[in-house]
């Protein structure tokens, strides 16, 4: 008689594959399957993903195995391995009824019949690999840390994520990347790989660092590693190094702008030797900030390294390639491709993420455009950076308080992406109005003293409040707050890797309250920008509008568009130019070129001498005389570079002295708030005041989100504190100034402010 599955594999199948050495888990719940949007539970378990076997060698996961009875055909079971083995990112499949053997390369789709199952040392073989089993073998082998509170498991994705770092680290690789989309545990699967490495012996110095962009990451980072013991964790910062407190310890956490700081004279991370850390950890590795990173990088290069990212590498517009120097410090250059990917489509379909519907709305403005009182047509993307729309914005708030009502989620957590400060303070006082309530929505952004506060009581689960929270870009990464169930664009956005960081805010599980999925309401046209190959399909979309676009025929004519200054650019796909208001068409090339040397020549000091002239009124103006009689314009750069919220100056430094990577207008205003805003604060003589009496901090908020949209130059003239957002605030400019302390004291201080924006940075 013939058996069944279950005595095939007890009597058959795992005697074989013990006689070769493997060992295996079974029954491995790879997920349990998509959460359902309705019903009256979270999961079906009839659509849990099972896989019969996963086989390991010396604790690494490498193959599949699909068990059939001894009565059914063993190429029955291959699709359902092959399918299993690609969710886990392993190469090798194998389908068996006992007697015989299908093995599947799943990277070539080559598979072969045997008499046996393939032994440990060939399917390594066949990968063609050679690893220092001597020094990687205890790693592969140690356990995992087992929280006795939360009982929280490594989740078989994040098993896999693991063992693909040490396997490359075992090859000899000492670069390596994981591309695992937000919410599916990044600090949380580097936690476990560390404690494998270090209770592994894998380590000789038994030194990590986790380096990241942002405080906020760096404090996350250091909670989530909490099984280490007090003395075995170190923060470092300029107190910790010159108090001598930095050498003794296993897991360091640092930002690198921490780092980066000098300390009797020579940066932090330079009082470190060069070998001291075997592993640097490095999140948020996509981010602009990679190019900061790069000297701590290049001095611990002798160390692994690992980068971590949420995020695809995002297309590069034009056809402009790399130089070898932005080569050098590109994220995906540097560390080559990922290892392992875990895409946000794939962890909704294993069921650890939930879906999202999309509702696309739109304003007639929105739709139709406006054409402002100075006989200029604005679009989405003017609105709140060229000029500003109170109606549009209240209209907005006010449809979406609508909406929210019809859909039963007023008082479901909610986070709404907005153009700048002052939008983001519009808006909340909208929804603020709307709802009766005082607390309903904040503002949470950089500008906002209590932000951090603020963030804190915003992600704790449950009915705290705000349920709105309005913010810029503070709350892309780095913030846990499961239970949004409301994500809404307000802002337009042209780049997919910022797109997916805000709509990851609610792709988190949490069955605290029933969560099955989450809804992005979409004002700007955000969704434009939507991936179905990373992050799969919405499960529900609603049609609002479809933006107006014109895509240009690859065999139109190269045209051109016209920019300030008598200059104009044009377009083509073999060659650009620059058709100078002479008539001269210059090649892109040599433009840059001339350009370089003549701002070498001026700034022969370096970057700060730059700075220096443009912070000074009169030498920013002789500047841009020189420029003009050279025909070199800061707006035929910033079209070719597509910079186009970058500061003039931070163009010119990016051609004179060949930045990787250049600031926008935001980043350094964000920059002032983030490191100067105590300076601030004791300057305008505020540190002690309530928040509702800083009557000047106020004053520079609007300010600096004046200069976001429109750069220094309107800063320095009187007409501009008397504009909308200011009027609005402040009342006339008169009243203004008089609150102030008088228009001598505003321009002195706007001189102090403009030597803390004007500072050498990277994006």
């Amino acid at each position: 008689m013939a058996r069944n599955e279950r005595l095939t594999c007890k009597e058959l199948i795992e005697p074989r594959l013990a006689a070769l050495g493997w060992a295996w888990q079974e029954q491995l719940r790879i997920g349990p399957g998509r959460v359902n949007l309705t019903g009256d539970t979270m999961y079906d378990e009839t659509q849990s993903i099972i896989a019969d076997y996963l086989l390991r060698c010396r604790g690494v996961p490498l193959a599949i195995v699909e068990a059939k009875s001894e009565s059914e055909s063993a190429a029955d079971g291959m699709q359902q391995a092959s399918r299993y083995a690609r969710r886990l990112s392993l190469r090798f499949s194998i389908a068996s009824n006992g007697d015989d053997w299908i093995l599947t390369d799943n990277e070539t789709g080559a598979f072969e019949s045997l008499s046996a199952p393939p032994s440990p040392d060939e399917l390594v073989a066949r990968m063609g690999v050679s690893v220092d089993w001597s020094r990687w073998e205890g790693a592969f082998a140690a356990g995992y840390h087992m929280d006795q509170v939360s009982r929280r498991g490594v989740r078989p994705y994040q098993d896999i994520a693991i063992n693909k770092a040490l396997w490359q680290f075992a090859q000899g690789d000492d670069r390596v990347l994981l591309l695992m989309a937000t919410g599916t545990g990044k600090t949380f699967t580097i936690f476990q790989l560390i404690w494998k490495l270090l209770n592994g012996k894998a380590l000789k110095r038994e030194h990590v660092l986790f380096l990241t962009d942002r405080n906020s990451l760096k404090d996350q980072a250091y909670r989530a590693f909490s099984a280490f013991t007090a003395s075995e964790r170190v923060q470092i910062d300029k107190d910790t190094v010159a108090q001598g407190q930095h050498l003794v310890g296993k897991v360091f956490f640092a930002n690198y702008q921490s780092l980066d700081e000098e300390l009797e004279g020579k940066k932090v991370y330079e009082h470190y030797d060069p070998d001291f850390f075997d592993l640097v950890v490095i999140d948020e590795c996509h981010r602009s900030g990679f190019g900061d990173w790069f000297g701590v990088l290049k001095h611990f290069g002798g160390a692994l390294q690992l980068g971590l990212t949420a995020t695809p590498r995002e297309l590069e517009d034009g056809d402009r390639s790399l130089t070898a120097e932005e080569k050098r410090r590109d994220t995906q250059h540097y560390f080559g491709d990922p290892v392992f990917i875990y895409s946000l489509k794939q962890a909704i379909e294993d069921g650890f993420l939930v879906p999202y519907l999309l509702e696309e709305r739109i304003t007639n403005v929105d739709e139709d455009g406006y054409t402002g009182p100075d006989g200029k047509r604005y679009t989405t993307a003017n609105f709140e950076r060229d000029i500003r729309m109170p109606d549009r914005t209240k209209a907005i708030a006010e449809d979406l308080w609508e909406v929210l009502g019809k859909y039963e989620l007023r008082d479901e957590k909610t986070i709404i992406f907005c153009v700048d400060d002052t939008h983001a303070a519009f808006m909340a006082q909208e929804l603020r109005r709307l709802s009766g309530s005082a607390d309903y929505a904040a503002r949470i952004t950089r500008a906002e003293r209590n932000s951090h506060q603020l963030e804190r009581n915003f992600a704790v689960v449950g009915p705290s409040n705000p349920r709105v929270a309005v913010t810029v870009d503070l709350l892309t990464t780095g913030f846990d707050a499961p239970d949004v169930k409301n994500v809404v664009f307000v802002r337009p956005l042209r780049s997919a890797i910022l797109y997916k960081q805000m709509k990851g805010r609610g792709t988190r599980l949490c069955e605290d309250i029933d969560k099955r999925y989450f809804t992005i309401f979409d004002y700007s046209g955000a969704s434009q920008l939507e991936d179905a190959e990373f992050d799969g399909h919405p499960a529900n979309r609603q049609k609002g509008y479809e933006q107006k676009r014109t895509k240009p025929s690859k065999a139109a004519e190269p045209s051109a568009k016209y920019l300030a200054q008598g200059v104009r650019v044009v377009i083509s796909a073999e060659n650009r130019y620059v058709c100078l208001a002479d008539g001269r068409k210059v090649p892109f090339e040599e433009y840059t070129q001339q350009s370089r040397e003549f701002i070498l020549d001026v700034s022969h000091k370096g970057l700060d001498e730059l700075l220096r002239i443009w912070i000074d009124k009169g030498g920013r103006q002789e500047l841009r005389e020189a420029l003009r009689d050279r025909d070199i314009y800061p707006a035929a750069f910033r079209h070719y570079l597509d910079l186009p919220d970058a500061d003039d100056v931070d163009i010119l430094a990016k051609i004179g002295f060949q930045l990787p990577r250049v600031p926008n207008r935001a980043d350094r205003a964000n920059r002032l708030w983030d490191q100067d805003q105590i300076w601030l604060l004791d300057h305008l003589g505020e540190t002690a005041q309530p928040e509702s009496q800083r009557f000047k901090t106020h004053v520079w908020q609007t300010a600096l989100d004046h200069y976001r949209l429109f750069g220094i130059d309107d800063l320095e003239q009187a007409r501009t504190y008397g504009a909308p957002q200011f009027a609005e605030q402040f009342g006339s400019f008169t009243t203004l100034t008089q609150r102030y302390g008088g228009p001598a004291l505003l321009k002195t201080d706007l001189e102090l402010v403009k030597q803390h924006l004007y500072v050498a940075m990277a994006a």
